[in-house]
């Protein structure tokens, strides 16, 4: 191995690591500060609106409750048995993980004050939650959810695990979260500031490790790749936008973080990079578990798939006509 080359690979791996970890950090501590003095009462409180109001409810409730991926199925199960109506669970759902301050902010840092990259994100998102949410809004919440779910053990230490613990969402699912109703609830002021700490760290460290293989991933493609196969696919929209999107799966970078490793790869254009964004908080190898262990099949398959055609279409329209480069 050339050094050059792998002297590259380590800078790009440190400086996205170095530039990503304070949001990765603030979002882990907000979301566990949440977690244990307000919960998701909230929504549950003001969800039982007009379809439209409903919808906007849930896209906009990530601002309230930022959530990462990680922890938003779950979450978003006990909502739904608690009535939340569909129509505003579904869009927070799939809507929250990047519609929230730390991600927005993150966005914008990471592309160097584009004002448009962060707008984009957020409507690339918030379109497919909404037609989600009114597609499935005629439905009952425990109509979508799985009659009953055992605990699977091979995700007993992954996000998916929380997913299959029964009723009780006080077991961790291994990205920091307690998702307990009333969490930390009658506690003393010190027990719940170390419920806190405990939370912060542990979501922070276990989705740290989803922000190193996203950061080496990105040094592989900008320090190993050959640069004609990188400039091919790249070079070429109807390749670029699926290739982001497959990496966007496979990576499964958290929410808060993911936009440091797309502004790496400057090598592809806008569109491509905008897929990548929006479509790792609705789907990558942490939700998928989660969505077929929570939801009907029919359910998981629909939150899974229509997302990414969606996200596909809107992103390479902005390519071919959007001038949007």
């Amino acid at each position: 191995m050339d050094q050059s080359t792998f002297q590259i690979f380590a800078t790009i791996v440190t400086s996205i690591v170095v530039e990503a970890a304070p949001f990765l950090f603030l979002g882990s501590l907000l979301s566990s500060i949440l977690a244990v003095f307000v919960g998701d009462e909230v929504l549950t409180r003001i969800g039982r609106r007009p379809l439209g109001v409903q919808i906007c409810i849930g896209l906009a409730a990530g601002l309230l409750l930022p959530t990462c991926e990680c922890g938003i199925v779950p979450v978003t199960r006990r909502l739904l048995r608690k009535g939340v109506p569909t129509g505003a669970a579904i869009p927070f759902m799939l809507a929250a993980p990047v519609v929230n301050p730390v991600s927005l902010a993150a966005t914008w840092v990471a592309f160097q004050g584009d004002a448009r990259m962060v707008l984009w994100r957020a409507a690339l998102v918030m379109v497919p939650a909404a037609l989600m949410g009114w597609s499935l809004a005629k439905n009952q919440g425990t109509d979508l959810l799985r009659p009953s779910l055992d605990l699977a053990p091979s995700f007993a230490q992954s996000c998916g695990s929380l997913a299959a613990s029964g009723d009780s969402c006080g077991d961790s699912c291994g990205c920091g979260h307690n998702h307990h109703d009333h969490h930390g609830q009658g506690s003393s002021p010190g027990a719940r500031l170390l419920d806190v700490l405990r939370l912060t760290a542990r979501e922070f460290l276990d989705m740290g490790r989803f922000l190193l293989v996203g950061a080496c991933a990105a040094g592989v493609f900008k320090a190993f790749l050959p640069q004609e196969l990188l400039g091919l696919v790249s070079g070429n929209l109807y390749l670029a936008v699926p290739s982001m999107m497959l990496l966007a799966v496979l990576i499964s970078i958290c929410s808060e973080a993911d936009a440091f490793v797309a502004a790496s790869l400057s090598m592809f254009p806008r569109p491509a990079l905008l897929a990548f964004l929006a479509l790792g908080p609705m789907l990558d190898l942490k939700l998928l578990p989660a969505y077929f262990t929570v939801f009907k099949r029919r359910v998981a398959l629909a939150v899974a798939l229509v997302p990414a055609v969606i996200i596909y279409v809107l992103t390479m329209s902005l390519g071919l006509f959007g001038g949007v480069r």
